[in-house]
């Protein structure tokens, strides 16, 4: 879990900052080596997922929050990524070169 806390004493005098909401971000990850009968890691398989709430967010050290306004959204600024889901395989390699 990322909790971020609210950025409410910014430097406001030349419009330089803005006061920016805390959040919460949740993220999970699970993996796991397939095995063979010798013993031997066949493969292993890698799960993630980041923001898995999908929460809009905007890092209050973030430029680009002072964007122009987004028409799709409505929201001033570009926001950070939202739900990022991941999988990943890893195959062990293995060479031998003759001599």
């Amino acid at each position: 879990m990322d909790n971020t806390f609210q950025q409410s004493k910014a430097f406001t005098a030349f419009n330089t900052e803005t006061e920016t909401p805390g959040y919460t971000l949740i993220n999970i990850g699970v993996g796991t080596d397939v095995i063979s009968k010798k013993g031997k890691t066949l493969f292993t398989i890698n799960f993630s997922g980041n923001n898995i709430a999908d929460i809009a967010y905007q890092s209050h050290l973030s430029r680009l929050k002072y964007a122009a306004q987004n028409i799709a959204t409505g929201r001033n600024g570009v926001f950070n990524m939202g739900r990022n889901l991941s999988f990943k395989i890893n195959i062990p390699l293995a060479f031998t070169f003759k001599k």
